[in-house]
């Protein structure tokens, strides 16, 4: 019993110390009718090399997107995979490191199960 204890408490410890690293950037409530979105990142939260997604009420198909950066410059990914109700996606690269994020464009389609709609939350991480 004690170590199933000490089990869960380390787990629980490293996944704490693995939140830390990641910084929510913003998130959107997606709706299923237009299937074509845009997350708004203040400049203010800093510079970022990676980012990854976490989906809440419903499931989305992510096609691709767009990180629109602060010297205007872009950068698209082409995911295509299922992003699942309440799990977050693989971390994504961005391209010359560290980089100010002015914009996230989404292009997804509705995937089947859940709610009218999904929230997708958008998190960075610095190197």
């Amino acid at each position: 019993m004690k170590k199933l204890f000490s089990l869960v408490l380390m787990s629980v410890l490293s996944f704490g110390v693995m939140a830390d690293d990641w910084k929510k950037l913003g998130e959107r409530r997606v709706s299923f009718q237009s299937e074509q979105d845009v997350i708004h990142v203040s400049g203010f939260k800093g510079k970022y090399d990676t980012i990854a997604f976490k989906v809440d009420r419903a499931p989305i198909f992510m096609k691709k997107i767009k990180v629109v950066f602060g010297n205007g410059k872009s950068q698209t990914i082409h995911i295509n995979k299922r992003l699942h109700k309440g799990k977050r996606s693989l971390p994504y690269r961005l391209i010359d490191g560290d980089r100010i994020i002015n914009k996230i464009e989404m292009d997804y389609k509705t995937a089947i199960g859940g709610h009218k709609y999904a929230e997708v939350k958008v998190y960075g991480k610095r190197s």
